[in-house]
């Protein structure tokens, strides 16, 4: 039997046991809507409010500024078409890197009327904060950038953009799934509006929120009984919010050395790799979040390392999740510059606090000597 390394964190992690024993209990018979007056819901609703207050003060914010959602792709679309009341119209700046939740939803709305400044990130993977303050307009309603490009994990100055976002007086709105649990943040006052997901940090699937700035006025996209402060209808996901806000609880404990353990492992992967499997590219030049690296193997075929892979126990990936069913160079690496003959060999190894340095050893003698194997 084959042990198993998983090395895709970025695509969803594992639940810690202690989010699914804080979670087992909403699971049971007893009754939980949040929603309902009597003694059942109003100990729900106690229940709902906890776990608000647990992600706001972990955040540094105030509880009614935390709206649950289904995922952190809710969250985003929430941030975006909320933005707008009646008409879609005016200009919107974002980096042509993003995740698929946010630049299909741009694409969707720029069909509809709004003007996107889709600004290029090449080579070092990020736009810069020059490029963010050259590009406003009067008409601007937003900046929107991920924290962290989940298939490269080049992280964008997210402080000195909302400093720019703040003189501009013009609300930066952040894809943050793959921020939280990586490392410890402040959320700067010129960011309006961030999206988070449970399953990114040991949490459940089905379950997300967003951080709403109080001064951030949004429009519904879901109306009905008024619940999360009448910006998200829709009876409230109890066992999944009580588990998200214990993994964000567990948080407090687990950084900033889960950070440091990771970024130590993710290195020793990648210089075990540049040695042992050369020659190797390193995919994203600018400052990168502890737990991630895009690597391409030259005259290698990105489909047959990772098929390969698979079967010799290493669960890698060839980038977003959200896109794993085309085998197609990535988009995002391909928008950098990367030249399609490397972006087609691009792998995407993602480590999370549970990975070893056994598993990492292991992994790097498997990765080269098939890469290498394949070459031949």
């Amino acid at each position: 039997m084959i042990d198993r390394i998983y090395l895709d964190n970025n695509a969803t992690t594992g639940v810690d046991p202690r989010v699914l024993e804080a979670m087992l209990p909403e699971l049971s018979s007893t009754p939980n809507n949040p929603s309902s007056i009597h003694f059942f819901g109003q100990e729900a609703k106690n229940r709902l409010q906890r776990s608000r207050d647990t992600i706001a003060s972990f955040l540094g914010v105030k509880p009614h500024e935390i709206i649950f959602t289904s995922s952190g792709t809710e969250a985003m679309n929430l941030l975006l078409r909320g933005s707008f009341t009646d008409s879609i119209k005016g200009h919107a700046i974002t980096s042509d890197v993003e995740h698929s939740c946010l630049n299909n939803t741009l694409l969707d709305l720029q069909k509809r009327g709004l003007d996107v400044s889709f600004l290029p990130a090449g080579l070092f993977g990020a736009i810069t904060p020059e490029q963010v303050e050259n590009a406003i307009r009067p008409d601007t309603r937003f900046i929107t950038l991920s924290a962290v490009n989940s298939e490269t994990g080049v992280k964008h100055d997210l402080n000195t953009i909302g400093q720019i976002a703040l003189r501009a007086n013009v609300p930066l709105l952040v894809d943050g799934v793959a921020w939280l649990g990586k490392e410890l943040f402040h959320i700067h006052p010129g960011i309006s509006g961030i999206a988070f997901s449970g399953h990114k940090i040991h949490g459940p699937k089905g379950i997300g929120f967003a951080f709403v700035r109080s001064s951030l006025k949004l429009s519904p996209l879901l109306t009905g009984g008024g619940q999360e402060y009448e910006i998200r209808s829709g009876t409230e996901n109890l066992p999944g919010i009580v588990g998200v806000a214990k993994a964000v609880e567990l948080l407090k404990t687990e950084l900033p050395a889960a950070t440091e353990r990771m970024a130590l492992l993710r290195d020793r992967l990648e210089a075990g790799l540049l040695v042992k499997a050369d020659p190797v590219v390193v995919n994203g030049m600018g400052p990168r979040i502890c737990n991630t690296c895009n690597l391409s193997f030259p005259k290698d075929a990105g489909e047959d390392l990772l098929i390969a892979l698979d079967m010799a126990g290493i669960a890698v990936s060839h980038g977003s999740a959200c896109s794993s069913g085309a085998m197609e160079p990535s988009r995002i690496l391909l928008n950098m510059g990367v030249p399609p003959e490397i972006a087609k060999s691009a792998i995407r190894f993602s480590l999370s606090r549970n990975t070893t340095i056994e598993e990492i050893d292991r992994a790097i003698e498997v990765v080269s000597s098939i890469a290498n194997r394949l070459r031949k």
